[in-house]
């Protein structure tokens, strides 16, 4: 019996009924940022080292970095080099099963970034239960609340995203 269906519908309704309670105040944020955790989409690669391209960007080293990849397309490159999960990995409501999503979930990570489509729900739920201080996204009026901070970027260019991330990072003193 194919439920896949019913646990998107089910995921879609939690993800709405908790971003109308979602606050937009974060006290939690880091005073230097640490770790990061990053979310991202199999589309989005193509032979693109996000995890080198990242780093260098804002000056970390590559063990800081913890990527997760939300697998669309069944790809060789990004399921041998990354850790990934798809929506068999979630349960009802978008609550993660499998230890690698809930691993990646309760980690206390210094920021966020979720390099994905603003209508991906799943990824966006991961953000959501994420127990990260500081949540970074794409710009989007509808998710507000969910990320700390947004940045706007025609056709989600993300050397562009990471630029204007490592830029508003060192205003902030997050990062050196």
């Amino acid at each position: 019996m194919n439920f896949t269906g019913l646990k998107k519908k089910t995921a879609a309704q939690y993800y709405q009924k908790q971003l109308k309670r979602l606050k937009s105040t974060n006290d939690n944020i880091p005073k230097k940022i640490i770790t990061i955790g990053v979310l991202a989409d199999s589309r989005l690669f193509g032979g693109y080292d996000i995890s080198r391209n990242l780093s260098q960007k804002l000056k970390m080293p590559h063990k800081s970095l913890e990527i997760i990849i939300f697998e669309n397309l069944k790809d060789d490159f990004v399921t041998q080099h990354y850790n990934t999960f798809s929506e068999k990995d979630l349960g009802m409501f978008g609550k993660p099963k499998a230890s690698n999503v809930l691993d990646f979930v309760n980690a206390d990570y210094d920021l966020l970034i979720n390099y994905c489509s603003h209508s991906s729900i799943y990824t966006n739920i991961l953000s959501m239960r994420s127990k990260a201080k500081f949540k970074v996204s794409f710009a989007n009026e509808e998710l507000q609340n969910l990320y700390d901070f947004t940045i706007a970027v025609e056709g989600n260019k993300i050397d562009v995203f990471n630029d204007e991330l490592a830029k508003y990072l060192q205003i902030f003193n997050l990062i050196e």
